[in-house]
């Protein structure tokens, strides 16, 4: 689990901003709200559920971005020696695009505590160091540059268990533009340290895609079991949250190549499905059985509301969240769902998240009202209008005993509805348009 973010120079924040998962340990003295929504770690109460809030182009995408750009450094080596890392620092002033962008995360394995730290240029990565957090820190590595000899160092700390020779061959592999953890990935080197690390980044943190495979496929894999279980949860939310469905059903076909065809595909894509898939492209439906005063009726899902296929989507990421023990984030998380059904899904999260954490933005303000919302889990994104620069507030209190959403509307959108509230500007549009 996630303890801390740290961003620096890294697209719209320019400054170093933390975003902490620590929960206080101050809880009102009427209906305190259950431990569910954090794990005690080390005397810490990690939160398992992070939600983001702010108007559009508030830095909220961002912050998912600079995870999955950590993510990706940490186990991505390059192909190529020559290759620059990607680099994108702040643009919005005459200095931070030669600055390093820098990231570092602080989390647990299996209870240990660990800090990750990247400090990336446009040529190269500039530093890297992976530290034990105990009551004595104690370095694993701390990889840096030499312009000098144009060659990577890597000073190797007592929390280390490689042995010489693998220490060795690990800093000759080790080059300008990857990491010590990417370059460990690529070589047959023994390390339990580093081997629990390397896993942390590619299996526990993750991020949600909108290209991701079709729901069909995510609802009848290899696993029978997993299946099974996953049908039970879905169908029972479902239920609860007042849809008539009572079940559904993932067919298995066969596209032919006529079809294909017939479908607009470019020939050469045509050629190269006929060679991979000589009898057909398989294919698999998904159907939606809903019960009715007049018996059971069977729905192709691409007839099914917009809302209530997101719910499922939904379900689909966070029982893959909970049973992974993942860190994940997903962007406007209430698309299509209502504000209630949302209210009902994130409280099944967290009664059912142990070792998991789910990071969320959203624009569903009413959420914000929410009685069984922590305040302290709450982030509030603001943008300068003049420096182009992003700002995070954490609030310092955590039952609703203060009007949330107005507290929102005073310090985030305040802005917006002094404009709002002035018609003569609708008016100025009128005249821009039709030139009155």
């Amino acid at each position: 689990m996630i303890e801390s973010f740290t961003i620096k120079n890294y697209m719209c924040y320019r400054e170093e901003t933390e975003f902490s998962f620590v929960a206080s340990k101050k809880e009102g003295k009427k209906n305190s709200l259950p431990p569910s929504w954090y794990k005690e770690i080390g005397g810490k109460r990690i939160l398992r559920l992070l939600i983001c809030v702010g108007l559009n182009g508030s830095g909220k995408s961002k912050l998912f971005s600079a995870l999955k750009y950590l993510r990706s450094l940490a186990i991505s080596r390059p192909t190529k020696t020559s290759e620059k890392p990607i680099y994108r620092p702040f643009l919005l002033d005459n200095h931070s695009y030669n600055e390093p962008t820098e990231l570092q995360l602080t989390y647990y394995i299996d209870e240990v505590c660990y800090k990750y730290r990247l400090k990336v240029s446009q040529d190269r990565i500039e530093e890297e160091e992976l530290i034990v957090k105990e009551s004595r820190p104690s370095r694993v590595y701390f990889r840096t540059y030499d312009s000098n000899t144009d060659k990577v160092q890597i000073i190797y700390g007592n929390c280390c268990d490689l042995s010489r020779n693998d220490r060795h061959d690990l800093e000759v592999n080790t080059v300008a533009n990857s990491t010590v953890l990417s370059v460990f990935a690529s070589l047959n080197l023994e390390s339990q340290i580093l081997s629990s690390n390397l896993l942390y980044f590619e299996d526990r943190i993750s991020y949600v895609k909108k290209s991701d495979r079709s729901l069909a496929d995510k609802l009848k894999t290899d696993d029978p079991d997993k299946d099974a279980l996953m049908k039970k949860m879905i169908l029972r939310l479902l239920k609860d949250v007042n849809t008539n469905i009572c079940d559904y059903e993932v067919e298995d076909h066969i596209i032919s190549v006529s079809e294909i065809e017939a479908s607009g595909v470019h020939d050469s894509l045509v050629k190269a499905l006929m060679c991979q898939f000589p009898s057909g492209l398989p294919s698999k439906t998904l159907k939606f059985i809903h019960l009715t005063s007049e018996g059971k009726q069977k729905l192709d899902s691409e007839l099914e509301s917009y809302g209530t296929m997101n719910i499922i989507r939904l379900l689909v990421v966070l029982f893959d969240i909970i049973l992974g023990k993942k860190s994940t984030t997903i962007d406007e998380i209430e698309a299509g769902i209502h504000t209630k059904a949302l209210e009902f899904i994130l409280k099944m999260y967290l009664s059912l998240a142990k070792d998991c954490q789910l990071i969320v933005a959203t624009h569903d303000l009413q959420l914000l009202n929410a009685d069984f919302l922590r305040r302290d889990a709450v982030r509030l994104f603001n943008k300068n209008r003049d420096s182009g620069t992003i700002s995070v507030k954490k609030p310092d209190y955590i039952h609703n005993t203060v009007s949330f959403f107005r507290t929102y509307y005073r310090d985030v959108a305040s802005e917006i509805d002094d404009i709002i509230n002035q018609w003569t500007v609708f008016e100025d549009y009128e005249k821009e348009l039709f030139g009155e």
